[in-house]
This record gives structure tokens, sequence and C-alpha cells, in this order.
């Protein structure tokens, strides 16, 4: 019994070691792969060494599979599928296939990638309540993936000169929390790798990265704890039921739209704008990222702005449906398409039987409906004040109706955390800058891959003021009464980031003092609602006013609500309650 139990022991230690160090070797193949990678001798030697922990991958792979069989009596079809394409990957290589000779390191690098999310994906998502609740663990991500992306563009491969610290941690630190200010000119500072690894970060920073490992726990590792179960709902936002259902659609979702985008982007753009047929592929892989993910970067040195993109009307109604639907939030759209789904099903139903249409009451949630409702309505006022206030200023050289309308359209949802610009924000009216800074600073709605103190939280603190003003206790909405706790968590947001704001603004112009005040504002209106629009001031910046960029842009990402839940415990319930009293307010 002994012996048996010892085996068993060492069985799994012994697995565990190989498994640890393959993601080490994994993790030094891809640092030499995009660092360092320079004469035919190294290139061969990673290439083999590729292949070797391919070999190693599916080994430990195998082992995991006939562990779970034994043990569960089942096998998981995900990693069987993964085992295979190991295997795949193995003896294709052996076979000689032209085109695999020259190129077959690029699949066993993203098989390798896989390989280390999904061994990560293995790894409970933290054991100690106190410090790591949600909040925390959530913010923890992305101060990880900041630090990994800033080593990443610290290596030599990764720019085509040399790129300091602080532009390093800027470009990271942009990326991932999907702002697109950027101190350095990503078409020519950077390699092809460096702009891999930034639209890396894009997709990763966009989504989240407990999104991803979830993800990956739900498929590989075959079940999740019920303690990791919650903190997957409290990060998604969802019900403990739809949790896993609600990471995959995300995942799912997400490439969908991105390869339908990067199809219309692709012949969209003439290809005489590239030099071959493989940068007019990446050019649209990266705007259909960047643009779903609201990030604002571009592989063109003046981004949308570049004549061959501003005056392409098609691309940009393509680009802002991107960012349209980027910017709703996942649990919207999923709201709304189940709707959809259901209103159709019934229609088709009445069409062929004769059978009466069923009703579905509150199948759209009061969320759903307040963050579309906010998003129409902000579009609107966008588009028709970009039309007023620079009809004869920044639309002027648009000759056409089409083309005036297409680009104030642009202009108008842009500002709403996407970062694209067709238009010279350092010549705009002040009119328009000044909705411009209203449109940043609501940004997108909750759940979604924008920032701002979101549409919601602008809804029901609107509404508040007016139910104060008719001198009612309640506020009601579509039918519904908002609860008291949303009521103080819009507030509460609300303070918090003007106050951010205000610190941001007096700490950047006390630092840069011959700049005037309405740069300094845009630029941290903008850093802080992870936008990336700029009037022109952010290459111009000193090293200590972009560390404090830096600090707005990670601020504004994960919320200075969700810092301070954090940081603070929360105390559910006390035992007692103070006596009532009111205070002058005005």
């Amino acid at each position: 019994m002994k012996k048996s139990l010892l085996r068993t022991v060492l069985r799994k230690e012994v697995v565990g070691l190989a498994r640890i160090t393959v993601i080490i070797l994994a993790v030094f193949l891809f640092l030499l792969e995009f660092g360092f990678r320079s004469d035919d001798a190294t290139a061969q030697l990673l290439d083999q060494l590729s292949y070797g922990l391919v070999i190693a991958a599916a080994f430990v792979t195998l082992g995991s599979l006939m562990r779970t069989s034994l043990r569960q009596q089942h096998v998981r079809k995900a990693e069987l599928i993964w085992f295979f394409a190991a295997l795949l990957l193995i003896f294709i290589k052996p076979a000689g296939i032209a085109v695999w000779h020259h190129a077959y390191h690029w699949p066993n690098l993203v098989f390798l990638l896989g390989f280390i999310f999904i061994e990560l994906s293995r790894l409970e998502l933290g054991r100690n309540s106190t410090l790591f609740n949600p909040a925390l663990l959530f913010t923890t991500s992305f101060v990880l993936i900041i630090a990994i992306g800033t080593a990443l563009f610290l290596l030599p491969k990764a720019g085509t000169r040399h790129i300091t610290l602080i532009e390093a941690l800027f470009t990271s630190t942009s990326a991932v929390c999907v702002t697109g200010l950027s101190v350095i000119d990503v078409s020519k500072d950077l390699t092809f790798a460096g702009q891999c690894v930034l639209l890396f970060l894009i997709q990763i920073g966009g989504l989240g990265v407990m999104t991803f490992t979830s993800f990956f726990a739900f498929f590989f590792k075959g079940r999740t704890s019920l303690e990791e179960q919650l903190r997957i709902r409290d990060i998604a936002n969802t019900s403990l039921v739809n949790a896993r259902s609600f990471i995959t659609q995300v995942i799912l979702f997400t490439i969908g739209v991105e390869l339908i985008g990067t199809g219309f982007i692709y012949y969209s753009v003439p290809s005489t704008a590239f030099a071959n047929t493989g940068d007019h592929l990446f050019f649209s892989v990266f705007h259909a990222i960047s643009a779903f993910n609201n990030a604002g970067f571009s592989t063109m040195s003046a981004g949308m702005y570049e004549p061959v993109l501003r005056y392409n009307y098609g691309l940009m109604w393509i680009i802002g449906l991107l960012l349209i639907f980027g910017g709703l939030g996942f649990g919207i759209i999923f709201n709304f398409s189940k709707y959809v789904r259901l209103w159709i099903r019934e229609r088709i139903k009445r069409f062929f039987t004769g059978t009466p249409c069923q009703r579905h009451p509150r199948l759209v949630n009061l969320g759903s409906r307040m963050a579309l409702q906010v998003t129409v309505i902000l579009i609107a006022v966008g588009t028709m004040a970009v039309m007023v206030f620079e009809w004869n200023g920044a639309l002027v050289e648009h000759q056409s109706w089409w083309g005036r309308i297409s680009t104030a359209f642009f202009t108008g949802i842009t500002p709403r955390t996407a970062g694209f610009n067709v238009v010279d924000y350092g010549l705009l009216s002040v009119p328009t800058l000044m909705v411009t800074l209203l449109l940043m600073y609501i940004g997108a709605s909750p759940g979604s891959t924008g920032g701002g103190i979101k549409t919601t939280t602008f809804a029901v603190a609107t509404l508040n003021i007016f139910a104060t003003a008719r001198g009612r206790r309640r506020i009601e909405y579509g039918g519904r009464e908002i609860s008291n706790l949303s009521t103080r968590r819009a507030f509460a947001a609300i303070v918090l980031s003007l106050i951010f704001l205000g610190l941001s603004i007096t700490v950047i112009a006390s630092l840069e003092k011959d700049l005037p005040l309405m740069p300094i504002a845009f630029e941290c209106f903008s850093a802080f609602s992870t936008v990336g629009l700029t009037m022109n001031l952010t290459p111009h910046l000193g090293d200590a006013a972009r560390v404090a960029l830096v600090v707005v842009m990670f601020v504004g990402r994960v919320s200075a609500l969700t810092l301070l839940v954090g940081v603070l415990r929360q105390v559910q319930t006390t035992p007692y309650r103070y006596p009532k009293e009111d205070i002058l307010i005005n």
C-alpha cells in the first residue's frame, strides 16, 4: 500500500517536473526566437529546439491524458485534439514538405504558446481569499502582463532602434490597457516581431488575462473548483451557472468578429498600398484586432490619418462598426442576440405551423437596454456635434456629402475609447474638443474592451439627478427600480475618477510647465478613458510625465473603484445601525 502510494507520488512529481521544464524551455525559446535570432546557424539551432520541445510537450500531454482516463474514466476531447496536433507537427517535418521546409518553426511556436497557456491554466486562480479577491486578482493580472510586455519590447529584435525602458513601459501599458497613446512610431521603430508582441498584448489586454486563462482551464483542465468558478463569476460579472458558457462565448465571438473584420478590411484597402500580400494581410489582421479591442494602434505612421486611409470611407464604416461592437460589451451583445434568436424562431414557427408566438418578458435585462440606448444617443450626439462645429473646418477637405457624413460619424464614435483619428485633433475647434472630452469621459459600456466611467454609470447618475430634482426617493427606469447599491457605485466611480483626473492633470502640468493646459487635460482624459487620441502632445512629453501617464492609463483601465475594492477589505454586513440624520447639501 505504502509502495503504491509512493510510486504514485513520485510519478506525479516527475510529470510535474517535466511540465515545468518544458514551460521554462519554451519561454526561453520565445525569448531567443523573437529577441536574438539572427544568423542561419542560430536559426537552425532554434528550429531544432522548437521541434524537440514539441516532442516533449506531446509526451507531457499524453501522460496527462492517460492519468485522466484512468482516474476519471473518460478522455478530454480538447486535450486529445491538442495531442494529435503535436503528432502532426512531429511527423510532418521528416516528410520533407516544401512549404514546411522553410517555415515549420512557426506552427511549432504557435503550438508551444498554446501549450504554455494550457499548462498555466491548470493552476488554481489563487487559494488565499484575502490576498486574491477578484478585484486584486484582476489588477495583478494586468500588472503581470504589462511587465512581460515591457521585457519583450526591450529585446534587441523587437525594435529597429534601441527602445528605452520608459518607451517600452509606456508602449506595453498602452497596449495592455488598450489605450493607443504611443511615444514611438509603430511602423518604423518596431520590427515585425515587435508588432506581433504589440498585437498580442492588445488582444490579451482587451479581453483580460483571466478570460484567456479561464477559457483554457475549462477546456484542458477538464474541471474547475468551486472557488475558481466563483472568482470567474465575479471577474466576468455573470452568474455562477453561466460562467463557463460566458467565457467560451466571449472567446469564440471575439475570434469570429475579428476574422470577419479582417476579411472586410482586406478587400476595402487597395493592395497597391502594400509591398506584398503578406503586409496587406497583416495590416488587416492588426487593424481588425486593434479596432475590436478599441486600442487605436495602427501599423501606419500617421494611423488612419494617412491619405490612403482617411479618404477611404468604406474602411471608416468597417472600423467604426468594429469599434461599436467592441465597446458595447459582451454581456449586452449576448443578451440581445438571445432575444433576436428567439424572436426569429417564434416568427418562423408561426409561419409554418400557425401557432401564436410565445412572449419572453424581460429577456433583455435593464442594464443591456440602458447601455444600448445611451450608446445610440452618444453616437448621434458625437456625429451631429462634429458636423455642426467642423462643417467648415476639419470636414472641408472631404468634398462629397457622403465623405463628410462618414468622417463625422467616425470622429464622433472614436472618442468613446477607440483612439483612431481621421482628422487632426490639434486643429479642431474648442466646442468640438469639449464634446470630445465628454465622450471620452463617459466611454464604453461595462464588460466591454473599452474604458471610461461607462455608459450605465453615466445613465444612473443622470437619472438620479432628475429623480432628486423631482423630489422622488426612488430611481425608476423601464418599469424597474434601480437599486441603491447601483446608485452608490455610480457616484463613487464618478467622484473617484474626477479626483484622479484632477490630480493627474495637476501633476503633468507641474512637470511640463511650458505646455498649455488644454492639450494636457485632453491627454489625461484620453489616457484615463483608454482612448488614445492626442493633440500631438504625447511624443513631446518628458520621461517623468510619461511615467505619470502610465499610471493614469493603468488606473483608467482597471478603474479606481476596482483598485479601492482590491485594497480595502469589504464588510458585507454589520450587526448595528446608527440613527439617520439629514445633511444640508445646498
